[in-house]
């Protein structure tokens, strides 16, 4: 199961769009249901309760893998969705939960009031993290078939903000993938239409954190992925840039004929740190429990 976030102003928009051909209402909390007009309606009577929120209208489309048909229902579907909103401090308002059947994938809309009943604003603070540890753990709960990444998403559906998103993350994927430090990738992914932006620490020359443009669109790197921050991609090049001088220095000593057993070990052992980063071993000395297996010997010796 994946969650896809939306905020809106409107819902009468939101609700025609959502109970449109092959819909099914599957769940109502403070709603009358019968008809777009009366649930929209109803919506829009408890937004007056804070008329300053401007962006009122919450939006989230639930989506199950199509391994996971056989076991949804319209009741497991309704339990997760309420578990969901749970986990996203979604309470105490009005909701709407609608089945779509037009997609491969079984999926529902639900629709909820960001002004809830005692006329106090939903946060959305924190939304998308909140939303992928919560999908995460129903995953796990239910038996859900874990999303496998953005790899498998069909792009010839994405619209909009979505659609040049994906065109970014492939693009500084394939650039890592061809890059070998920062000026390399930030010169491929402006070949194809992608521009990007540091962020640094205020009067210092500390890079803090990395955003990418396409079409006139701005993302911070960790919004198009959490692998695309400025963190990640310095690791990974930098990751790089040290595999690539080990076996330079190895295909270097080959030739040469410098190359030994030892040194063969030596080298494999740093070209598999700089690949996995392994940890370094704790001298024994430093073992918690070799000091109290010592302390007990030498308390038995005193005696």
């Amino acid at each position: 199961m994946i969650a896809k976030i939306i905020e809106g102003k409107s819902f009468g928009g939101c609700v025609g769009y959502v109970l449109k051909k092959d819909s099914e209402i599957i769940h109502a909390n403070g709603l009358r249901t019968d008809s777009a007009k009366t649930i929209a309606q109803d919506f829009n009577f408890q937004r007056m309760l804070n008329p300053r929120l401007g962006k009122a209208v919450g939006h989230i489309i639930l989506s199950w893998n199509t391994d996971d048909k056989n076991m949804l229902n319209k009741d497991i579907m309704v339990s997760s969705a309420k578990r969901y909103l749970s986990k996203m401090g979604i309470k105490d308002t009005q909701c709407l939960m609608v089945r779509h059947h037009d997609r491969k994938h079984d999926h529902i809309h639900i629709i909820y009031n960001r002004v809830n009943d005692y006329g106090k604003t939903i946060s959305n603070s924190n939304g998308r993290y909140k939303s992928f540890k919560a999908c995460k753990e129903l995953n796990a709960m239910y038996g859900f078939k874990q999303s496998e990444g953005k790899e498998n998403v069909n792009r010839g559906r994405l619209k909009g903000n979505d659609r040049t998103r994906y065109q970014i993350y492939d693009t500084v994927k394939a650039g890592l993938r061809h890059s070998k430090n920062w000026a390399e990738l930030e010169n491929y992914i402006r070949y194809r239409g992608v521009e990007i932006q540091f962020k640094y620490r205020s009067g210092t020359d500390e890079i803090q954190g990395v955003s990418f443009s396409k079409n006139g669109q701005v993302f911070q790197g960790s919004a198009v992925d959490r692998s695309l921050s400025f963190g990640q991609i310095d690791k990974a090049l930098n990751g790089i840039d040290n595999v690539q001088e080990q076996f330079h220095k190895v295909e270097s000593n080959v030739s040469t004929g410098h190359l030994t057993d030892t040194s063969i070990g030596e080298t494999i052992g740093d070209i598999a740190s700089a690949l996995f980063s392994i940890p370094e071993i704790t001298p024994e000395q430093k073992d918690p429990f070799i000091k109290k297996r010592k302390k007990k010997k030498n308390s038995n010796l005193k005696r």
